[in-house]
Formats: C-alpha cells, structure tokens, sequence
C-alpha cells in the first residue's frame, strides 16, 4: 500500500511519526508532499518518508521558464471543458494567499501547481492521497488525484471528542455515517444501540460541551496562553527563513507570507477586543421571537473551500434578515476564534439592520440555540447542536451529515422566505430518527485527535499517533479494490 501525505505547516512536528506508524505497523510505503523548502528537508531528515516532493522547489523552477499567455490558454480549455469540476477562479478566491497575488503570478502558479499534481500521480502510482482541502493547491490536487482514480481522503473531525472521518471530497459527505444511517432506518437499532444513542444526547444537554477550538477562543485577546507565546516566538526563525528561501512560492501556509504580518493580525486583534466588546455586541439576547445565525471561521475550509458562494456572510445575513417572519429578531453571534479579528466596520453593517441582534462571542451558544425557533447556518458545528436540541436547521451549505432527514437546505436564498416559514410552523421532532442519526455518527467515525500541534500538543502523543495510522490504513483498505483470495477477501 503506497500513501502520500500532503504535510504542510505545523504538521511537519508529527507527520513523520504518522509515516512511521504506518510503516512499521501496516507495512506501508509512505511518501510526503510539502510546500517549503525547509519543510521537506525536516522530513528528508528523518528517514520515515520514501519520498519528500516539494511544491515550492517545483514553482521555483517553473515559473522563470512559464509563459503568461500559454498558461492562461491551457488553463481556459481546463475550465471550459470543466475538467475540474469547480472553476478554477473559485478555487483561487477560496486559497488565503495567493488570491492577494497579480492575475499574472496567480496564472503561472495554478498552472504549475497542476502540471505538478499531474506529473506527482502520472509516476506516483499511489494507493491513496490523505491531506487537508484548504488551499487551492490542495483542492486541484484532490481533483486531479479522481482523475488517475486515486482516492483522496480528507481528515474531518466530526462534532465529537476526538474522533474522526474522512471525505472524499471537497463538498462530500461522511458516507459511512450515511450508510450507517440509511442501515439504521432499514432495520432499527438493538437495544445496547438505542441506549448508546440516547445516553449521548442526555449527556450533551447535561454537560453543553464546546467544540474544541472554543476553550482557547473565549478569553480575551489579552488573556495570553505562555507557552503557545514561546512555541510561536521560537519558530520565527523559521519562518523567516522559509520566506527568504521560497518567498511567494510557498503557498500552503502562512509560512510563505512576510513574518511581520502576523505580528501586526495579532496587534489588531488586541485593539480590536478592546474597542469592540463593549459597544458594539450585545451580552444577552432580547426577548421574543428570533431565529439564530452564527457567523463562521473565516478564511477558513469549512466556509471557503465547501461553500464558497456562501463566503459572503454579510450579503447572506441580509438575505436571512429580509426573509424572517415580521416581528421575529435574528441573532447573529460572533464566533469565539474570531475575536478580534474582524474589521470594525463589519459589524457596523450587520448593526445597520433593524430586526437583527449582533450578539458577543461570550453569549452561551447552547441557550440561545434553546431558545430560537429555528437555527440557520453555512456549515459547522451549530447545526449538529440544533439537531440535537430537536430545533429545526437551516442549512446553506454542503454539511458532513446533510443525509439526516429533518434538515431544510436552501441552495438559493430567494427560496427562504418560504423555507424558514415551513421550519418555523411544520417542523416536528423525530426522536426515533435523531437517536439512530446519533448512532450512525457514533458507530462510523474513527478514534483521534487530529489538529494543529501548537494548538494541540496532544496530537503528537504516541497513542493519538496509532490511531490516526489505523484510521488512515482502515480508511485505505476500504477504498481499494478487493479481490477473493481462497475465502477471505483481502484488498489487491
């Protein structure tokens, strides 16, 4: 079993005892795709990869040599002819740095970037391709690689303490949960199943557990965790030489952008917390009628990348605003991890319009989800907790679990008026369905942590390190073709 891991960022910390798990356990042969120079020499360094190909390194040879017209012509004929499925432009709209770049730089690299995925899978002859879809290198990567009948497998965690799934693609489902589902509904649970489910939903609304990005979001700005301050000050360095090295050529992380702008983003974000807090969000929700919106992470995969007509939050929030019932609110809460990182004047718009209430970050999401009569949202965790308070949910983008059936989807917003109405005044719960819904996520997802080292040093503990192997080999293994051998089927 042959598997590239596209390591980019901090991933570099823990990817190689991925890559040895994989190889000493399951006899895998495992190879690395990186963005940076300095990157791929930390993983040649340590012995675990096959091979370490360099995306950076290949721009810097391609694009002295790529002429502007020739790479515009090519990329047309792909669009076009809609080899790509997504647009090209949407998928450069969607990638946080190079969508700042010149149409003509931007040309040269997306034409790059695929005549390097197209040579990588042309010789590779990988099994499986696992990585993350959130950059537009990555999702031209995740395209091509269905192209050359490669499956490629993006770790997702699910509304669940460490646990996880994968997609197979940028939009996806979790379509083992879906089987799961659609099994449940067909046959019922047993038992030990039903009461799994129901003991889940009983401690989640007992305990009203946040996601994980949450616990170091809610603080203020001020209120700095020490040793995440040293970790990020130790790797400067580093960054400051990947700069210097690959320059606008690194174009998977911010490690290709100047080293000052970070510093700046956070001197912003500690203004901002001041300035923003107290005059411009409300501490609590009014009273009456309302239905809740929460604003998304953004830039950010689960917004850009899964739904990127959707990225406009403030041209949706007035949609949503326009098409509520007269007399109800809309409350639209700040998300913890964005905390001060908006511009000021975004929020001046939201507060321009009259029947909508621009909620803190701090506002407990768990009551005011109890108390709307109907949750409205892109994507996101807002949605599994609405399913789970039995509230009738909105959704405008692709979700994970979007096969559950008592979900409304609206696909284009002049429909709302008439979907919020049918939400609001028809929705009736269906306990029997929520609990093998429950079942079906619980029953399919895989154990682990999967998440950024600085975030999460938990990650790179040799426990988490075997789960994730077996999660990827399980996930693997059910992708290849199966041929019989005697009477056990192993995969060919």
């Amino acid at each position: 079993m042959k598997i590239l891991l596209i390591c980019k960022g901090e991933y570099r910390y823990w990817f190689p005892k991925i890559a040895a798990s994989l190889t000493h356990q399951y006899g895998c042969d495992v190879s690395a795709m990186t963005f940076s120079t300095q990157t791929a020499r930390m993983l040649e360094r340590t012995r675990e990869f096959d091979e370490v190909h360099n995306l950076a390194a290949y721009l810097k040879l391609w694009l002295p040599q790529s002429d502007t017209q020739q790479c515009v012509q090519h990329l047309q004929e792909l669009d076009l002819c809609g080899e790509l499925g997504a647009g090209l432009n949407t998928m450069v709209y969607a990638d946080r740095i190079i969508s700042r770049y010149s149409f003509e730089r931007i040309t040269k690299i997306v034409a790059g970037v695929y005549k390097f995925w197209h040579t990588l899978f042309k010789d590779g002859q990988f099994d499986a391709v696992v990585g993350e879809i959130a950059s537009a290198s990555e999702w031209i990567g995740s395209v091509l690689a269905k192209k050359f009948d490669i499956p490629y497998l993006v770790p997702y965690p699910p509304p669940l303490t460490n646990r996880l799934f994968f997609l197979q693609s940028a939009t996806g489902v979790w379509e083992r949960a879906e089987k799961l589902y659609e099994q449940a509904k067909a046959t019922g649970l047993s038992r030990e199943e039903a009461q799994l489910a129901e003991n889940f939903l009983s401690a989640f609304r007992a305990k009203k557990p946040k996601p994980r990005l949450h616990p170091q979001s809610v603080r203020s700005a001020f209120d700095i965790d020490i040793g995440q301050l040293a970790q990020r000050i130790l790797r400067i360095p580093s960054r400051v030489q990947t700069y210097l090295e690959d320059g606008y050529c690194e174009i998977g992380s911010y490690d290709g952008t100047p080293p000052w702008e970070s510093v700046w983003i956070d001197l912003l974000r500690l203004f901002r917390n001041v300035v923003t807090e107290p005059p411009i969000f409300w501490d609590r929700v009014s009273e009456g009628k309302k239905v809740y919106f929460p604003l998304h992470v953004q830039p950010e995969f689960t917004i850009d990348v899964r739904a990127p007509f959707c990225s406009n939050q403030l041209a949706l929030i007035e949609g949503i605003a326009r098409s509520i019932p007269l007399g109800y609110k809309l409350a639209v809460k700040e998300h913890p991890a964005m905390r001060g990182y908006r511009n000021l004047a975004y929020y001046r718009e939201i507060r321009k319009l009259y029947n909508v209430q621009l909620v803190s970050p701090s506002v407990d999401s768990h009551k005011l989800i109890q108390n709307s009569d109907a949750i409205l949202t892109i994507v996101g965790t807002t949605a599994w907790e609405g399913i789970l308070y039995e509230k009738p949910v909105v959704a405008f983008g692709p979700l994970c679990y979007g096969f559950f059936d008592l979900l409304y989807h609206c696909k284009n917003i002049g429909d709302l008026p008439s979907i919020l109405s049918e939400a609001i005044r028809g929705f009736k719960p269906n306990r029997d369905l929520l609990l093998k819904f429950i079942w079906a996520l619980l029953g399919s997802s895989h154990e682990g942590l999967w998440d950024s080292p600085l975030r999460s040093p938990r990650v790179t503990e040799g426990n988490n390190i075997s789960n994730l192997a077996k999660a990827i080999f399980s996930e693997v293994s059910a992708t290849m073709p199966r041929q019989p051998v005697g009477d056990v089927a192993v995969p060919s």
